[in-house]
């Protein structure tokens, strides 16, 4: 488990499942992402069960890293990050496509910010990426407004083949350089 600020983040397990799906059970989490995201505790825990089995021997050089942020004063599950990292092993990530999931009852109290800044330096200083992708619907004005607090910047198009791209998603990248 990792500590900042106001988050504890951990990596994603079954335990997680109860709080995950009360934190996101809301219509307004899945608008974007063409719809809910999960709907029951036993679809979470599937999911958390394909998730710990990976992209599988086809994609040798994708690794999936999924965590859930706490808020640390009351142990309240918020939501989840989300990356895939490209490259030649685990350990060495060149770029990276990332993502996020929090409840609506905590937006606006930048812990998607605070998040998303553990998870890119994170990816960076464990696992050596230096390159990350986002994809974001086009209306969906808060996480582009995140995206670009966080330092990316829109290209028209995707400049990586991303898993979690679809038209008319915007998409955005960081370098790590010059974050």
């Amino acid at each position: 488990m990792t500590r900042t600020e106001r988050l504890l983040i951990e990596p994603l397990a079954h335990d997680h499942a109860v709080g995950l799906v009360a934190a996101l059970a809301d219509d307004r989490v899945g608008a974007f992402i063409g719809g809910p995201d999960v709907t029951t505790v036993e679809a979470l825990h599937d999911r958390i069960d394909r998730i710990a089995r990976g992209p599988g021997p086809d994609w040798p050089t994708e690794h999936w890293h999924n965590w859930v942020a706490r808020r640390a004063h009351d142990d309240a599950i918020v939501g989840r990050l989300e990356a895939t990292t490209y490259g030649p092993t685990r350990e060495a990530g060149e770029w990276a496509e990332v993502a996020y999931l929090f409840g609506p009852v905590f937006w606006g109290q930048g812990y998607a910010h605070e998040g998303m800044t553990w998870m890119l330096d994170h990816l960076h200083d464990a696992l050596g990426v230096g390159e990350y992708w986002a994809a974001i619907h086009p209306d969906n004005a808060r996480s582009i407004r995140l995206v670009e607090r966080l330092g990316f910047e829109r290209r028209d198009v995707p400049g990586r083949p991303m898993g979690s791209y679809d038209e008319p998603d915007l998409v955005f990248v960081r370098f790590a350089e010059t974050a």
